[in-house]
């Protein structure tokens, strides 16, 4: 049997909502995760008590892509490890927990705590300290 025009008409009507439906859908999740992501991109986890926004903007300000990468900032250092991923490992400087304590203390004292290594002491005060780790503990 040939399907008559009706019939034609309904299946291109029928495809083409369902068309729209996967469209309205596809941007309404990708609208919900960029804003998600948005919104936890910075968010230091519990216990950290420093500024995750404020301590992204002092990177820059301390130099630290001159020795390390991080994300895509310039210069892209490599005489340090990556801090991209940092949140993820264990140890800093291979002997001491990843903890905002840690770091706090190894972003102040890096050479009290590991004489010679390549670390250089900034003079990174106590406040500007615990923004770089809450921002450092967001980047998993």
């Amino acid at each position: 049997m040939i399907p008559s025009a009706h019939e034609y008409h309904l299946k291109g009507c029928f495809a083409f909502s369902a068309a729209v439906v996967a469209l309205v859908l596809a941007i309404a999740v990708a609208t919900t995760y960029a804003a998600w992501k948005s919104d936890t991109a910075h968010v230091a986890p519990t216990g950290y008590h420093g500024d995750p926004d404020r301590g992204k903007t002092l990177i820059g300000t301390y130099g630290c892509p001159s020795c390390h990468t991080v994300g895509g900032a310039t210069p892209r250092g490599q005489v340090g490890p990556p801090l991209d991923g940092i949140a993820s490992r264990s140890y800093i400087a291979g002997r001491f927990a990843n903890d905002e304590i840690w770091m706090t203390e190894w972003l102040q004292h890096p050479q009290r705590l590991r004489p010679g290594t390549a670390m250089p002491d900034l003079n990174v005060g106590e406040r500007d300290a615990r923004d770089l780790a809450a921002y450092l503990a967001t980047l998993r």
